[in-house]
């Protein structure tokens, strides 16, 4: 039963994703212009991230920031982020940097539901203090998930999205699916992350600053909360 709907839902993606580059190829030209327009560098922006069984794969976006953005380390970045450039503040808002990543569906790397992927430096990071996190990596990334239509992306709370990717993980479905991509335009506003402390603030803008003792000082989330489908 559970193969049957995993080739549902792998035929679904295939399908649209066929469907929405060819509806979006006039933006995709429009954006490739704007972004050589705007700004010095490549249109395309290319990222190693983990998909399904924890493997790398590279994600393409269109490059939102200045090519120098991340010279030194990885740096979390949002929707309002210093580094964008003009049209790249439009883009991330937008998320039509997200549409290349159609691309990574067709490659079989990525679905169009499911929990978002994140750069290894941050993913380690994540499964070392967050319970549960690897189950992530049982199922295709997407480019929309359940955490994603209730406002739990940018910097919303990573332990709050993680609970909202195991219940998608747990209960995922052709039909769940469909809901989602549904509600994706209708999603809620990005939920403020509740800022306890500063240690807790830093970590949530930018981990690579955070020292060793402040790392160990995190604790787990909250593996009691369980999403309800009330919006599904």
């Amino acid at each position: 039963m559970r193969k049957t709907k995993d080739f549902l839902c792998e035929l679904s993606d295939y399908a649209m994703a066929f469907i929405l580059l060819g509806a979006t190829f006039p933006l995709f030209i429009l954006t490739m212009i704007l972004i050589k327009l705007d700004s010095a560098g490549a249109i395309f922006y290319i990222q190693e991230r983990y998909e399904k069984n924890k493997k790398l794969f590279r994600i393409y976006k269109f490059r939102t920031m200045a090519v120098d953005a991340e010279t030194d380390c990885p740096i979390w970045g949002s929707d309002d982020d210093p580094r964008s450039t003009k049209i790249g503040r439009l883009l991330r808002v937008s998320h039509i940097d997200e549409l290349p990543q159609l691309f990574n569906i067709l490659k079989g790397e990525m679905s169009l539901v499911g929990p978002r992927p994140e750069r290894p430096y941050f993913a380690e990071r994540f499964e070392k203090y967050i319970r549960g996190y690897k189950k992530r990596y049982t199922v295709k990334p997407g480019i929309t998930g359940w955490s994603q239509i209730n406002g739990l992306r940018g910097e919303s709370s990573i332990e709050e999205r993680t609970d909202y990717d195991i219940f998608y993980v747990e209960n995922r479905s052709f039909i769940l699916n469909i809901r989602i991509l549904l509600f994706t335009p209708f999603a809620k506003p990005i939920k403020p992350y509740p800022k306890p402390d500063d240690i807790v603030a830093e970590y949530h803008r930018n981990i690579l600053t955070l020292s060793h003792a402040a790392e160990t000082s995190l604790s787990p989330g909250n593996p009691s909360l369980m999403p309800r489908i009330e919006n599904a």
